[in-house]
């Protein structure tokens, strides 16, 4: 039981809970969270297909608009359950309700126990990379962002265009340096612990709350804080468009995701029953096995 799984679901429940499942049945302990917006009944009847399983829990659920504070919130209330219910937990690695493993659970917990210190999520500054989108970088740190960039659209840019004509700027807390990345990570039982009980984290929450798009800043900020064994990397094979938004594998994918050294994929199409069948098997992709590699494919 060296690796359990935080998993954050929104729709398409079943498929999650199936997922949830393979995992569990392969002595990995799942946190689950459910997006508060999921109706009730999608909610409950999730509960229901996996009462059966001692090793799941489910999470307080908060409201998890994409790029919001609700996402980091999720993912620290999931956590904190992990470390607290499974002590033998050393690993902790954060999905989503639309991944799918690419390799038998056995391959992730021996990798993993080779490695029982090195926390796994891409870490970099904003002068590190050129893919932030919308033109906001190290802004994206020193402005404030109250507002939702999807459904608040003219008042997200009337906001921002407003602080930039008054020359607002926040103030970082001290001792941070802001990074950002991808926000599928695996991190250390000791670095995780780390985070959460940070003496100082309800001044770094009310920070990172109007921070913009914070599930991929928070962690991947305080990481770098609590330890110095880090690869910056994911395990999780994700891919987006010029736009930023991610692609979806559908079932004519299966070659490409075969050859994929990462453990987990994302997103998978709910409706891609190969792709589910294939992966979710006993035996998921027997001619892998090399260094995991999200950017190889």
């Amino acid at each position: 039981m060296s690796v359990g799984f935080v998993m954050l679901c929104h729709n398409d429940l079943t498929r999650a809970a199936q997922v949830a499942r393979h995992w569990a049945q392969n002595d990995c302990p799942v946190v689950i969270h459910v997006d508060r917006r999921t109706k009730r009944k999608n909610y409950d009847q999730m509960v229901q297909a996996l009462a059966g399983l001692p090793n799941i829990r489910f999470a307080r659920r908060y409201v998890c608009e994409w790029g919001t504070w609700g996402l980091v919130a999720a993912t620290q209330d999931a956590a904190t359950i992990m470390l607290r219910d499974f002590g033998q937990v050393r690993h902790v690695f954060l999905a989503s309700g639309s991944c799918a493993p690419l390799r038998p659970v056995d391959e992730l917990r021996a990798y993993l126990d080779a490695r029982p210190q090195t926390n796994f999520i891409e870490s970099v500054t904003t002068a590190d990379v050129g893919w932030t989108v919308g033109g906001l970088d190290i802004e994206r740190f020193t402005l404030r962002f109250p507002f939702s960039w999807r459904k608040q659209r003219y008042a997200f840019d009337f906001y921002v265009g407003l602080q930039r004509r008054i020359r607002f700027h926040r103030r970082i807390p001290a001792g941070i340096v802001p990074h950002l990345g991808s926000q599928w990570w695996c991190l250390t039982r000791q670095t995780l612990s780390a985070i959460l009980q940070n003496p100082d984290r309800p001044a770094i929450d009310a920070y990172f709350r109007r921070v913009w798009i914070p599930d991929e800043s928070y962690f991947q900020t305080m990481v770098r804080q609590v330890s110095g064994n880090v690869e910056s990397r994911s395990l999780t094979l994700a891919k987006f468009d010029f736009q930023g938004k991610p692609h979806v594998f559908y079932d004519d994918h299966l070659s490409l995701l075969r050859k994929s050294d990462c453990f987990v994929a994302r997103k998978i199409w709910a409706q891609a029953d190969k792709l589910y069948d294939t992966f979710l098997s006993g035996d998921p992709a027997p001619d892998l096995g090399g260094e995991p590699n999200a950017a190889k494919n």
